[in-house]
């Protein structure tokens, strides 16, 4: 095939061939392209939520071509379109072996909504550790042991507040400040003392109100403790449902007791069922607060098994719509790239052939054609008349054939004067046989070596007017559908990053071929200085 086609090509042209084959990277990136756009081509037999073949009552079915109603297999009546992944768990299917259906080898359609039941996720959940802001009273005797305490046993470490009875003030962990030691001497002497307000070293607020003499002296005096909670310190960690930690505990469980740590397992179990209020436990270093986070499917939803690349924000499989948006992508952006070229080459080889009055004519009716915006008729029609392929195809090659025309009116102003015209036109050649069958071919450098570029072009527009929401129809696959929704939910990284890494690489790959092409067909890259 590859020698019956260098055969029946001219020799500058098979030369040219031969010079492009030589270009590797540009070599490979055709391959590859062309692999790429094979792929999408057969999307509907790689993914979908249809079966490929189906047989049912002795009957065969082909669902990807043809639509069959519920009806066709249930006789139920039902004209709709049957959801074929239910249907198979029915007992036509299940208890009958002659009924079978062969799916595709990803069996989620592009516009399938799957529902949060169907996602498969690890049951996990994880602890936030964090201080807990802490608030205490302790009530003191002359020895400045503990008789009474409300909330303090977070300062201590203590599970409860009964272990604090008659343990000193200054235990543990907990340092009082001298002025505090002071001040609680001097209202057991009936002494008048003002507020007092200490903090200590471990951030620790102690405070005393104000004490007038009495007719005796206090038996107990109160002391207030203030302990704020310092958000840096929150800790993460993530729990099995067999209550075991992947990877690393976190510190702050090290410094829980055996009765704290009971109490988070036994809230950690019930959270992986029903979500749980925060529990704050006592710990070595005060009180801590326990934030119970189980992970839910709500969509979009992060890549998971079965399900590489997430789910967008309606449960559809992101992996499923990148491969039908390439396949839109592509052929959008080929189909329209020729027929803007035929439009291109057409205007400007009448431009070119005639000059003259045509000639003047025509290129001030283009400059002023090129001076509306596209992108505001763009979106003011589809504001009118809706979002369809129709439209969007119609008004690009209405603006695009622009550029390709004026190299193709500058090429046949320079062919026009040859020798080989002016003797097809002694020969009494037809005017538009000599345009398209003596000139044309040798004006085709321009149209070879721009179209890549003009591809990638196409599709860039493609992408930016479907961000915009001015493309293609809603629900259609795009590459810039799914942008536009990573940009209203920037959370969701891969509606951004997986259809960003297939806009770039066909574009890298088209690009990569335009560059081979230009260089292959450069008439400089063998010319020598004689």
């Amino acid at each position: 095939m590859r020698d019956w086609l260098l055969h029946i090509l001219d020799p500058n042209t098979r030369r040219r061939l031969r010079r492009f084959g030589k270009i590797k990277r540009a070599r490979w990136s055709l391959t590859f392209l062309l692999a790429i756009f094979i792929i999408s081509l057969l999307s509907n037999f790689i993914a979908n939520d249809k079966p490929l073949i189906a047989r049912a009552n002795g009957q065969w079915f082909f669902p990807v071509f043809k639509f069959y109603p519920e009806d066709a297999f249930m006789g139920n009546g039902v004209n709709t379109r049957p959801r074929y992944k239910q249907l198979e768990r029915r007992p036509l299917f299940e208890d009958n072996a002659d009924n079978w259906m062969f799916w595709p080898t990803i069996r989620n359609g592009p516009e399938e909504s799957l529902e949060a039941s169907q996602i498969e996720i690890d049951p996990t959940l994880t602890l936030s550790f964090s201080p807990a802001d802490q608030l205490a009273t302790v009530e003191v005797d002359s020895q400045l042991n503990i008789q009474r305490s409300r909330g303090a046993a977070g300062f201590y470490g203590k599970a409860s507040e009964f272990e604090l009875r008659r343990v000193p003030l200054a235990t543990g962990p907990v340092e009082v400040p001298e002025a505090i030691n002071a001040a609680v001497a001097k209202r057991f002497k009936n002494v008048e003392t003002p507020e007092v307000l200490v903090t200590n070293d471990q951030g620790i607020v102690f405070s005393l109100s104000p004490h007038r003499p009495r007719s005796s002296a206090p038996k107990l005096v109160r002391i207030s403790m203030e302990r704020l909670a310092v958000a840096s310190e929150e800790q993460k960690g993530v729990i099995t449902p067999e209550m075991e930690w992947e990877g690393e505990a976190p510190s702050a469980w090290g410094r829980l007791g055996d009765e704290a740590r009971a109490a988070v397992l036994a809230r950690a179990q019930e959270a992986l069922i029903v979500p749980q209020e925060d529990l704050a436990v006592n710990s070595s270093d005060g009180k801590i607060r326990v934030k119970f986070e189980s992970e839910t499917v709500e969509f979009p939803f992060r890549p998971v098994k079965g399900h590489w690349l997430g789910l967008d924000n309606s449960g559809r499989d992101v992996g499923v719509r990148i491969l039908y948006a390439t396949r839109s992508a592509l052929i959008f952006g080929i189909s329209l790239t020729i027929v803007t070229y035929l439009i291109g080459i057409l205007l400007g080889a009448v431009q070119g052939y005639f000059g003259g009055k045509i000639d003047m004519f025509g290129q001030r009716l283009t400059e002023i054609w090129e001076a509306m915006p596209f992108l505001f008729i763009m979106i003011f029609l589809s504001s009118v008349y809706g979002r369809s392929f129709g439209l969007l195809g119609a008004v690009y090659c209405g603006f695009s054939w622009i550029a390709i025309s004026y190299y193709m009116r500058a090429e046949f102003l320079r062919l026009r004067k040859q020798p080989f015209v002016e003797a097809a036109r002694v020969m009494a050649i037809g005017r538009w046989k000599i345009m398209f069958r003596h000139i044309l071919p040798n004006a085709l450098v321009p149209v070879i070596t721009f179209f890549p570029f003009a591809l990638v072009g196409a599709i860039f527009t493609l992408t930016s007017l479907d961000y915009l929401g001015f493309g293609l129809p809603p629900g259609t696959p795009s590459w810039g559908n799914l942008l536009d929704q990573g940009q209203v939910q920037p959370y969701a990284w891969w509606l951004i990053f997986y259809p960003a890494i297939a806009l770039f690489i066909v574009s890298l790959l088209g690009i990569f071929i335009g560059e081979g092409v230009r260089a292959a067909f450069d008439p400089r890259t063998e010319s020598k200085l004689q």
